[in-house]
């Protein structure tokens, strides 16, 4: 019997049972693909991140939902960034910044005092130093209708479906029709060489308004349902309403029922995505 390190973090707060839940794995080398799809359905989180070691003190990166590998995720990232930081350092600490080597390219996590370095909050966090995703106009279509009813304001495309609402409040109360919502994504899939997951965006109005938007994730083609707080969408969601806001310093909540704060900023080629994390579970993966 083999025994690897188990930690399971809440990304995107700072509050247990809010944020994202992210299983993460650090490992000498990447076992087979098989075992570790295995390991994220037994683990039945959004994501599972695996992590090794490279001997010049960067890390290999991979991401498994419970039905596949993915190419970017971002909370578990940044939950990756804590565990290494905060629970696996052992008597070495990691570099900062810790880099990462993913199958999107590089990404860079940083650990940062937010409200001095980021003037945010006042409490440490991590930056991920994301790719800038700008999004371009998509038509209207039945399908999106279907799912979401007929208030939609705009539809876009980047790694994800985007479709803005005019209330905050909309977003929040929807009821997702999972059966539309996946229909839909596999009609808009069926030209794309990865399935899509679509965000629902407002701007942040009514009881909302200390934010600049809000947004929740659904993305059922990669076996979430609905993800609680999505990083990876913010490397769209950021730029865009950075245009719409006509500034690069953004504050979002992805109002999920688990709901995440992210402080945004955005740059030509980069979205710094800024978050915190909590410690849930510390254990062991025993295989045979």
């Amino acid at each position: 019997m083999t025994t690897y390190p188990l930690y399971q973090v809440d990304a995107f707060t700072q509050t247990l049972f809010e944020g994202n839940p992210a299983a993460i794995v650090p490992l000498d080398v990447f076992l087979p693909d098989d075992i570790l799809q295995s390991i994220a359905i037994e683990n039945n989180l959004a994501e599972t991140a695996f992590v090794v070691a490279r001997t010049d003190g960067s890390y290999d990166l991979r991401w498994f939902t419970p039905s596949a590998e993915i190419d970017f995720c971002g909370h578990a990232t940044i939950a990756t960034a804590h565990v290494l930081f905060e629970e696996h350092a052992q008597n070495t600490p990691p570099q900062d910044p810790l880099v990462f080597h993913t199958q999107i390219g590089t990404l860079n996590v940083t650990r940062a005092q937010i409200g001095k370095a980021e003037k945010t909050t006042g409490k440490s966090g991590y930056v991920l130093h994301a790719p800038n995703y700008p999004c371009r106009p998509l038509a209207i279509d039945e399908y999106m209708i279907a799912a979401f009813g007929e208030d939609i304001r705009s539809a876009s495309i980047a790694n994800n479906i985007y479709l803005e609402f005019a209330n905050a409040e909309t977003v929040q109360n929807y009821t997702p029709l999972m059966v539309a919502i996946t229909h839909m994504l596999e009609k808009h899939s069926a030209s794309m060489p990865k399935p899509l997951g679509v965000s629902i965006m407002a701007p942040g109005n009514g009881k909302w308004a200390n934010y600049d938007f809000v947004s929740r994730h659904f993305c059922p083609l990669h076996g979430i349902p609905e993800d609680p707080v999505t990083g990876s969408a913010h490397s769209a969601l950021a730029p865009f309403w950075a245009a719409r806001l006509g500034k690069n310093q953004l504050t979002a909540f992805q109002c999920s029922p688990r709901g995440g704060l992210l402080h945004l900023h955005v740059y030509p080629d980069a979205v710094h995505i800024i978050g915190q994390a909590v410690s849930y579970l510390r254990g062991e993966i025993t295989l045979p």
